[in-house]
């Protein structure tokens, strides 16, 4: 029973520190589902901030002295339901009960908002009619509604500690929306309507959310699963101290999983920098080829006429080993005529040294860089201010935003569930292209191989996306994605057959042709190989390879 008391004490606590509210206009919902808090704010001569913890991270309820820092974004459907239903709207009733707290919203005619705003300014904030925890009505004061009770007085509690806190002036006795006893409604006032929403708080380590319409139909639960709450609430005997406890510990949470998201982006970035240096390294290698392909050529040149048409490979006599060499050829294709294929394949490989070495130069600086920066956010406190110039330098050094904003750091959109969003734990599914960005900003897709050509033509290219593709070559199908009706840049269109001459067999020419449609006439013939495909109203650039515009392209690749 002396439990029962202090814990009804408690309440009352909150309940009188919530008491002016009532008849207030709520102006902000937020929270941070990751660790558990949810803010509801309302203008009763200054911002007051109703915050509750439901877990996992945060639990507890207090008045918080501020916003929190680290919150989800509006797309969050926690946040979408209460902006919708709640913020803009008159605060009718707060509860304080056993199993949590309850604020009731709803909308005032003009009439009403004016003549509340009226008894508000006279009256002060007694004039909305205030119930401590676990007491019934006393007498009303002459028109107004049921004063708050001294100890003691009235009626016993219904149940220990917890009745409601308090009602707005003007409701209607006996609202059904409200849960509370008679009132009387302040003179000149007409009975409130029905309450728009009500929003049921349970806090606790297992806690839930609970919004509901005025008939009370659930409108969303979260956890969506639903949860187990406490049968009864632990209230702090100072909400004022205990929402600011509150508060800091959910934004240390939050700034801890913030910098775990941004410690993981950057290492991500690492490594794909790392595999595109071995790749360099590999193309690099493949330039001691140069001089066999340079032999080969000669040789078919002067022994192909003894080869017979239609042989795929043939054997020839190396003059300078006394040996044989073994040739792959095309069958369609007389041997002496394919002599020139090898002198351009050693041909690009020699252009193209100047520009994979360019481009290993630059991968190695943005290693070292990239290293700088992830022993620096190793280093770093969990404090958006500390993380948020660290989340602006892995940006610069092509991290994926999206990546960085796990949980939102400093303050940007969070994904529902903490860092990695709804899914979390599963893997990402692979994406048949890489995404490449031109100087303006504009996305430019590279399929990764036959098949994801074929895919990301057929599946994700939109009919006025425009397609490129190396003219004559085999090679990567590109697209630039394209706002309906609109043509694509003049820059753009250069960056992009850039790519597409890139990734095809032209690497390493000094010109390429590439030809471009619209995504709507290119098709696939049913039968034809991966990649394979046929096209109308072809338009064709010519391409000059600028080395530095090249390294610029390849230097915003996002991994897929």
């Amino acid at each position: 029973m002396e439990e029962d008391r202090r814990s009804a004490a408690r309440g009352g606590a909150l309940a009188e520190a919530m008491a002016s509210w009532v008849g207030a206009r709520i102006d902000a919902a937020h929270a941070n589902p990751g660790t558990g808090l949810v803010a509801l704010a309302v203008y009763a001569g200054a911002r007051r901030v109703l915050g509750a913890g439901i877990g996992p991270r945060v639990a507890g309820v207090g008045v918080l002295p501020r916003l929190p820092r680290l919150r989800a974004g509006g797309a969050h459907p926690l946040l979408a339901a209460m902006r919708a239903h709640l913020v803009g709207r008159r605060v009718l009733a707060i509860e304080v009960r056993g199993d949590g707290v309850a604020v009731v919203a709803g909308d005032l005619s003009p009439v009403e908002n004016d003549q509340d705003d009226e008894l508000r300014g006279e009256a002060g904030p007694s004039s909305a009619a205030a119930l401590a925890p676990g007491l019934g009505p006393a007498a009303p004061a002459p028109g107004l509604g049921p004063a708050a009770p001294a100890p003691g007085l009235g009626p016993a509690a219904p149940a220990p500690g917890l009745g409601p806190a308090a009602l707005a002036p003007g409701l209607s006795p006996g609202s059904p929306a409200s849960g509370l006893g008679p009132a009387a409604p302040a003179p000149g006032l007409s009975p409130a309507p029905a309450a728009a929403a009500r929003l049921e708080l349970a806090p606790g380590r297992r806690g839930e959310v609970r919004l509901l319409d005025g008939a009370g139909n659930l409108i969303l639960r979260w956890p969506p699963q639903g949860s187990a709450p406490p049968a009864e609430i632990a209230y702090p005997e100072d909400p004022l101290a205990a929402g600011a406890a509150l508060v800091e510990a959910s934004d240390d949470a939050a700034a801890g999983q913030e910098k775990a998201a941004l410690a993981r982006a950057v290492k991500a970035r690492r490594a794909a920098l790392e595999r595109r240096a071995e790749a360099v390294r590999g193309d690099l290698g493949r330039l001691g080829s140069v001089a066999r392909l340079q032999k080969t050529g000669q040789l078919l040149l002067a022994q192909g006429a003894r080869v017979p048409r239609g042989a795929a490979k043939a054997l020839l006599d190396d003059w300078e080993t006394g040996g044989k060499i073994e040739v792959a050829l095309d069958p369609a294709r007389p041997a002496k005529a394919q002599a020139e294929a090898f002198f351009a394949k050693a041909r690009r490989y020699q252009r193209g040294e100047a520009v994979m070495r360019a481009r290993l130069a630059e991968t190695e600086r943005a290693l070292e860089a990239i290293a700088a920066l992830e022993a620096d956010v190793a280093a770093a406190d969990a404090r958006p201010e500390a993380l948020e110039p660290l989340a602006q330098r892995a940006r610069s050094l092509g991290v994926a935003r999206a990546e960085i904003a796990g949980a939102g750091v400093a303050g940007e959109p969070a994904a529902a569930g903490g860092a990695r969003g709804p899914r979390a734990g599963r893997t990402a599914p692979r994406r048949p292209f890489h995404a490449y960005r031109s100087a303006s900003g504009a996305a430019i897709l590279v399929g990764r191989g036959a098949e994801d050509n074929d895919a990301l033509t057929t599946k994700h290219a939109r009919p006025h996306d425009l397609w490129l593709h190396a003219k004559g070559v085999a090679g990567s199908h590109v697209v630039v994605p394209l706002p309906k009706g609109a043509s694509c840049p003049a820059d753009v269109l250069v960056d992009a057959a850039t790519l597409a001459a890139h990734f095809s067999d032209a690497r390493g020419e000094a010109v390429c042709e590439v030809s471009y449609v619209p995504r709507r006439y290119v098709r696939k013939p049913r039968g034809a190989a991966p990649g394979a495909v046929v096209f109308d109203r072809e338009k064709v650039i010519a391409v000059r390879i600028e080395g530095a515009r090249l390294s610029r392209l390849l230097a915003t690749k996002e991994e897929g």
